[in-house]
């Protein structure tokens, strides 16, 4: 009986062999084509899904190996838009249409005297608010979300703070009255009194999440990406943030033919990806060039992934946008 059982194996075996269209991996070394097309899905809170399709090496469909050397420029620049979208999408988890987007400048006499002590009123501004909102709402810390940024553009140019705020369980009589409040709390206080005056001008504007993801103007980037358009910037956030989940890979969805059809024929098709994700909205498209999205860093022989577009999607649940609606 055990021999039957191992005869019937091999011509399973044999079997899926004689039927591999090149979409799985052909562990017998016969030298067979091995497409991996990898589906990756990260979830952004309870609302948004950000999905990226790219080829990946055989190498790194089993293991990444350890890097051995600097990346070149061209690496670097890759990374920093890896960088934007990751913070986009922390944005996106923690932040929706009852948030609000900050900028804070400063008058010439309060002018920081270096980029570190921009970055020292922007911890303060993040510990007086903290405070501020506690006393006057009555909310616990952890449902304050702040996310601020230190910026400079250039080596001569001005500090200022961009940024992001949002309270939860807030009515909109509240949420009135906290705009105003983050708006006098831009100050500093003066020597010797108890008394403040403001270091500059707070704008607090409503969050428009599609300016956010740079469907509806503020460039291709959205937001995110004019703050990492300037050339200094630091982050000081609470440590009560959601970070967005990311969802099982899959290596077997797609295929190299499918994955060109996507970028080509449908990059700006928004119906037909919410085909391919149902239950979901398609809120941006983006095709980028070999590599952009993502590089393996380990080429197989034919390099044909060198070759291949990549595509990274971001879409809304439903549910959620027939309430908005």
């Amino acid at each position: 009986m055990g021999g039957l059982y191992t005869r019937y194996n091999r011509d399973c075996v044999a079997q899926r062999k004689e039927k591999n269209t090149g979409t799985w991996p052909d562990e017998e070394g016969t030298g067979m084509r091995k497409s991996y097309i990898r589906e990756k899905k990260i979830l952004c809170g309870e609302e948004y899904l950000a999905v990226g399709v790219y080829p990946v090496t055989d190498q790194e469909h089993r293991q990444r190996g350890r890097k051995c050397k600097e990346s070149d420029r061209g690496q670097k620049a890759r990374n920093k838009a890896a960088s934007l979208r990751r913070q986009m999408r922390k944005t996106l988890a923690n932040f929706d249409k009852n948030g609000f987007w900050l900028t804070g400048t400063y008058q010439d006499e309060y002018a920081p005297e270096c980029y570190e002590d921009c970055v020292r009123d922007v911890k303060n501004y993040k510990r007086r608010a903290i405070r501020a909102i506690m006393r006057r709402f009555g909310v616990d810390k952890r449902r304050i979300r702040l996310k601020l940024y230190a910026c400079r553009n250039g080596d001569n140019g001005r500090d200022h703070l961009h940024g992001f705020a949002q309270v939860q369980g807030l009515d909109a009589a509240q949420r009135r009255e906290l705009r105003e409040m983050l708006e006098d709390l831009w100050r500093q206080r003066i020597p010797g009194t108890r008394e403040y005056e403001p270091m500059g001008t707070m704008d607090v504007d409503r969050l428009d999440v599609k300016k956010l993801l740079g469907v509806d103007g503020q460039g291709t980037n959205g937001v995110m990406g004019y703050i990492y358009g300037h050339t200094r910037r630091t982050c000081v956030e609470t440590d009560n943030l959601i970070l967005p989940t990311q969802l099982p890979d899959a290596d077997t969805k797609w295929s190299r033919k499918q994955l060109r059809e996507a970028c080509q024929d449908h990059a700006e098709d928004k119906a037909w990806w919410e085909q391919r994700f149902p239950g979901w909205e398609c809120m941006k498209i983006q095709i980028f060039d070999p590599r952009g999205l993502h590089d393996s860093g380990q080429d197989r022989a034919e390099g044909w992934e060198a070759t291949e577009p990549q595509a990274y999607v971001i879409l809304r649940r439903c549910e959620f946008a027939k309430v908005r609606t």
